[in-house]
C-alpha cells in the first residue's frame, strides 16, 4: 500500500476482492484457522471477539485476514486492515478514531510493531476500547503470543484472551494436488517433475500458486511450447 499519507496506510473494505473464503486452500493444517475465521465474522453470536492466527510465512494468514474484512463488509459492517509496520508509523498520531470506530480491526504481522513501546501501548488501548464497545479484533503473527519477541506482558495477555488458531504447513501431496487442479482448470498440462520443482521454489499460499500457474500458462501460450523446466525458470525468474 502506498504511504504518501498516513491515512493511506489503512485499508478499508470492501477491498482486495481476490482474497475471500471461497478460494482459500483448506488443508488439515489450516482447517482450524479457516473455521475460526468464518465463525469470527459470522452474523451469529460468536464466543470470541478476538482472533489470533499464527504460523509460518506464506501459509495464508493475510488471505484469511482480508477474507474476514471482505465478508464483514458484505454484511454491512465496517472493517479496516493495517499492517504492523504501518501501525507503528501511525502510533505517534493522537487521532485513532478511524480505528476505534470500526466494527472489525484487522492487524497483520503484529511482530513488526513490537519494537515500539508506544505502538504496543496504542494497540493495547485500541484493543480494550473496541472489545468494550462490542467490536472484534483479529491479528496475524508468525509466532504464538507468548513467543513474540519484545512484546510487553500486558499486550501478550490480551492477545491470549480470544481464539488462537495455528496454520500449519501444507504437506507436499496436498500442495501438488492444488497446483495440478489450478492448471487443469485452465487446460494447462504440468508434468510431475515441474510440479515437484515448483513445490521447492515458490510460496505455498493460494494467490502465489495461482499466479505462478497463470504466468506459466501465458508463457506457454506466447512461446507455443509445452511447459518445460527452462520455460518455468524463465517465466518465474527462478535461477
Amino acid at each position: 500500500m502506498p504511504d504518501q499519507s498516513s491515512k493511506q496506510l489503512i485499508l478499508n473494505f470492501p477491498a482486495r476482492p481476490e482474497f475471500n473464503f471461497s478460494n482459500f486452500v483448506i488443508s488439515q493444517g489450516s482447517q482450524l484457522a479457516f473455521d475460526s475465521a468464518i465463525n469470527f465474522c459470522s452474523r451469529d453470536r460468536v464466543l470470541y471477539q478476538s482472533l489470533f492466527i499464527f504460523g509460518q510465512k506464506n501459509l495464508g494468514k493475510t488471505h484469511l485476514l482480508l477474507s474476514i474484512g471482505n465478508h464483514a463488509a458484505e454484511n454491512g459492517a465496517k472493517a479496516i486492515y493495517i499492517q504492523g509496520k504501518d501501525f507503528a508509523k501511525k502510533a505517534g498520531e493522537s487521532n485513532q478514531n478511524e480505528i476505534i470506530d470500526a466494527d472489525y480491526f484487522l492487524l497483520d504481522d503484529i511482530e513488526a510493531l513490537t519494537p515500539s513501546i508506544l505502538a504496543q501501548e496504542k494497540l493495547y488501548n485500541i484493543y480494550n476500547t473496541i472489545i468494550e464497545k462490542g467490536g472484534k479484533v483479529a491479528f496475524t503473527s508468525c509466532s504464538s503470543p507468548e513467543k513474540i519477541k519484545s512484546a510487553e506482558t500486558y499486550l501478550t495477555s490480551r492477545l491470549q484472551w480470544g481464539m488462537l488458531a495455528e496454520i500449519k504447513p501444507i504437506d507436499d501431496n496436498t500442495t501438488a494436488k492444488i497446483i495440478h487442479k489450478l492448471a487443469q482448470d485452465i487446460n494447462l498440462t504440468l508434468p510431475e517433475n515441474i510440479i515437484h520443482f515448483l513445490l521447492s521454489r515458490i510460496p505455498r499460499d493460494f494467490i502465489s500458486l495461482q499466479h505462478a500457474v497463470s504466468v506459466l500458462n501465458q508463457e506457454s501460450y506466447t512461446q507455443k511450447k509445452k511447459v518445460s523446466l527452462s520455460l518455468v525458470k524463465k517465466a518465474l525468474r527462478i535461477h
